[in-house]
């Protein structure tokens, strides 16, 4: 009794797996392939158009010196592969050619190591003695409609293909293109290790990043083929085995993040727009802890400008303040760019930039201020201060304490909490000698307006001042008398 596979493999079944990939990655995998071998300099792909069937005549040919090492990779699935120990070789599954056959009507594989038929009525057809003495040819009938022709050409002319490599489509060359820059980036790949197992592994590669042409979406791209569409600004193409799924069109989402933050940091000044700053993928990279200071300090600048603050709810003032003078207040960003910009120095709470005035440090330990004793008042620092109370009594409705200190802080006076100082240092004795002038009755109406708003520039402060403005009017015509009292005599 023979020895029975245990596995068989439907023809059928697997080319319309593979119907579900464009025609022009199936044929992607063959140029692959032929890329991988050693001292390839050519490649030659045809494709022609059978007339009246939904077929093509497919040939690609390459010239390596060695061709398959071994022929009969060329129809079995999953055969041990010399390029899965490659980081910098596109193979692993040994699956593509088998993918583009099981979508032929008919097909050969010729190299140096012979030649295999697979014919529809007879099957695979081995010809060992039919060898080739350089290079592979595939060819093959393959189902192909008029409508999926054209999308197929676009394909092939999508391919990144390395300059020292001539590949042609019908005749034509595929004209390699120039990155916009290359840098080196550590990134997963597969190596398989002792045993032959897929292991992946973190390497240094280098990776391009390249114009879209018109009509291109820019994609992801393996050592030259596209992969996925990221919609991202550039196609990228990564230097050595992506980690991809079994149909190779797709890869882990954490793998498209290490690769963006990658091109991100490394061409961040490439960016030089609003509408670019703020595209999906920049802020998923720039809210990742891996975003470097310069690309971060360099998106909220396109994104917001050169003269920023952040939010400062301890200093509401400062914030408008700042905007007065033409600032921007960073706004709606995500909780892991707030944490890259804090990180970098980006940008610094509004109240850093412009503070509103203290008239006294928040730090229990600070030196406490000099009070001068009522006692050493002259007489015009007592007048002041009782016209001061008598202000706050009749404008206000409250009784207030007035102090006269002495401190090198910046404030002529502060008034806050029933309490109002006036400091010698800034005012000196002439300004209490003057008496009740049009000088000081504007200072107290200031610190006055801060019994409604401790916000400079915010409306509640402005109707105060307006408000203890109307006041004083009406005071000055009902009590005049009581006001004379305090004038000098």
């Amino acid at each position: 009794m023979s020895k029975q596979n245990w596995f068989d493999v439907d023809k059928a079944g697997l080319g319309r797996q593979a119907e579900e990939h464009s025609k022009g990655r199936l044929i992607g995998e063959l140029i692959q392939n032929a890329l991988d071998e050693a001292g390839v300099t050519q490649i030659a792909v045809s494709l022609t158009l059978v007339p009246g069937r939904p077929l093509a005549d497919l040939t690609v040919e390459d010239d390596s010196p060695e061709g398959f090492k071994d022929l009969s990779h060329a129809w079995t699935l999953f055969a041990e592969s010399y390029k899965r120990g490659n980081p910098e070789q596109r193979g692993q599954f040994n699956l593509g050619e088998k993918m583009v056959l099981a979508v032929c009507e008919s097909a050969s594989v010729s190299t140096t190591t012979g030649t295999v038929f697979f014919d529809p009525d007879e099957g695979r057809i081995e010809k060992p003695r039919q060898k080739r003495e350089r290079g592979s040819a595939f060819q093959g009938r393959i189902k192909l409609t008029r409508e999926e022709y054209p999308q197929t050409a676009d394909y092939l002319r999508s391919l990144l293909l390395p300059e020292n490599i001539v590949v042609t489509f019908n005749g034509d060359r595929l004209l390699p293109r120039n990155p916009i820059r290359t840098f080196e980036a550590t990134l997963e790949t597969l190596v398989a290790d002792d045993q032959g197992v897929m292991r992946p592994r973190q390497r240094k590669t280098q990776v391009s990043i390249f114009e879209a042409l018109p009509g291109e979406t820019p994609s992801l791209y393996e050592m030259g083929l596209p992969i996925v569409e990221t919609g991202d600004r550039w196609h990228v193409n990564v230097g050595q085995k992506v980690s991809l799924n079994r149909d190779r069109d797709n890869v882990k989402p954490a793998y498209l993040q290490a690769v963006r933050i990658a091109v991100l940091n490394a061409a961040h000044d490439l960016l030089t727009t609003d509408e670019e700053a703020t595209a999906a993928w920049c802020k998923l990279a720039g809210s990742d802890p891996r975003c470097s200071d310069e690309a971060i300090k360099h998106l909220i600048r396109l994104r917001f400008g050169e003269k920023v603050a952040a939010p400062d709810p301890s200093d509401t003032e400062a914030m408008k303040r700042f905007q007065s003078q033409g600032g921007t207040i960073v706004v709606g960003l995500s909780k892991g760019e707030w944490a890259n910009i804090k990180r970098a120095g980006a940008v610094l709470p509004a109240g850093q930039i412009c503070p509103t005035a203290k008239p006294y440090s928040l730090d229990p330990q600070a030196k406490p201020v000099t009070v001068i004793p009522e006692e050493k008042w002259t007489e015009r620092m007592r007048n002041i201060a009782a016209y001061a109370r008598f202000l706050a009594r009749e404008l206000m409705g409250v009784e207030i304490t007035v102090s006269v200190v002495h401190t090198t802080n910046n404030f002529a006076a502060c008034y806050g909490a029933g309490r109002l100082d006036f400091n010698l240092l800034r005012l000196g004795h002439a300004w209490f000698e003057q008496g009740p002038t049009e000088v000081v009755d504007r200072l107290l109406i200031h610190e006055f307006g801060h019994q409604f708003s401790g916000d400079h520039l915010s409306d509640e402060y402005h109707e105060a001042l307006c408000l203890l403005g109307a006041r004083m009017k009406r005071l000055a015509l009902e009590k005049s008398e009581a006001i004379r009292q305090f004038l000098l005599k």
